[in-house]
């Protein structure tokens, strides 16, 4: 099983030699990047390397993604050279519109049909960085089965493309930023695309004490893992949002609670000097179980 991903790595498309070394940092996934990464002259180049760029991430066992360009930027150009063996999902930048996820549903059944793939085997991953996008993303996570999650920024001080279409100027503090990233996260889950991944920017690249900082705050906010911009920030955001054996020792435990509990003919039961039910069964399973994935197991 591909999801929940913890980490999602960006790396150029043309830059194959990165490419061929992104396994020494372990990230869950890759993201292969023909937009903002690639200078304009060399987008064409980028295009061509990227079946080749998937193909060293599966030989590598990490799954690859692709940001493709805009729609309206080439991003329809780029789709059909994306389908092989392999291509996990595309990240659709400047996510505008229910249109236009519409759109990349069609051009990847057609790819995946061309390639051989399973058809609705490749995600989409929308990435709202427009005004008009991020007031709608629940529309645009709901518009095609396909969406896995809305990427959201949680960031530092440093203004990208959605702090300049909001309007607010972003600082390590994150207060300005706390209603648009809960906003998502909701938005993602409630258009049925479960897994929102937060972008961590706007920290220095050896700053690891700040990305932790942002990895907190988005696993707190409800993102289900973290996309990067260095090989050095993987091993951060690992950690953060894998279970730690602290947190599987007790929702273990708790899960024995509640089912001595239930023998016992009771919904509810005082652990460790809290009272649960069965509502918080569920989470208490999930990181369980998320644990057990992570080959880990409860202490």
């Amino acid at each position: 099983m591909i999801w929940p991903l913890r980490t999602m790595l960006f790396i150029p498309a043309h830059k194959l030699d990165w490419v061929r070394k992104a396994s020494r940092s372990q990230p869950d996934s890759v993201v292969l990047d023909l937009e903002d990464a690639v200078p304009p002259a060399l987008k064409k180049e980028a295009r061509a390397l990227v079946r080749e760029g998937i193909g060293l991430l599966r030989d590598q066992g990490i799954h690859a993604f692709v940001r493709i360009n805009a729609l309206s930027q080439g991003g329809a150009d780029d789709v059909p050279e994306l389908a092989t063996e392999g291509f996990s999902g595309v990240m659709l930048p400047k996510a505008d519109s229910v249109e236009e996820i519409r759109e990349l549903d069609r051009l990847l059944c057609h790819a995946e049909g061309k390639a051989g793939l399973a058809l609705g085997s490749v995600a989409i991953m929308p990435l709202p960085e427009t005004a008009q996008g991020l007031w709608a993303a629940r529309d645009l996570a709901a518009a095609s089965t396909r969406c896995r999650g809305i990427i959201a920024v949680v960031g530092g001080p440093v203004s990208g493309d959605v702090a300049r279409a909001v309007g607010f100027r972003p600082s390590m503090e994150g207060s300005e930023q706390l209603y648009l990233a809960s906003k998502l996260v909701l938005d993602s889950r409630a258009g049925g695309a479960p897994y929102p991944m937060g972008s961590l920017i706007g920290t220095g690249l050896d700053d690891l004490d700040s990305v932790r900082v942002l990895a907190k705050r988005a696993k707190a906010l409800g993102y289900s893992g973290a996309v990067l911009i260095h090989p050095s920030h993987v091993a951060v955001a690992a950690e953060v949002f894998t279970p730690s054996p602290e947190e599987v020792k007790y929702f273990a435990g708790l899960i024995e609670a509640m089912s001595a509990a239930q023998e016992r003919g009771d919904g509810a039961v005082n652990y460790e000097g809290i009272m649960v039910d069965y509502a918080m069964l569920p989470y208490a399973e999930q990181i369980v179980a998320e644990a057990r994935r992570r080959q880990s197991s409860p202490q």
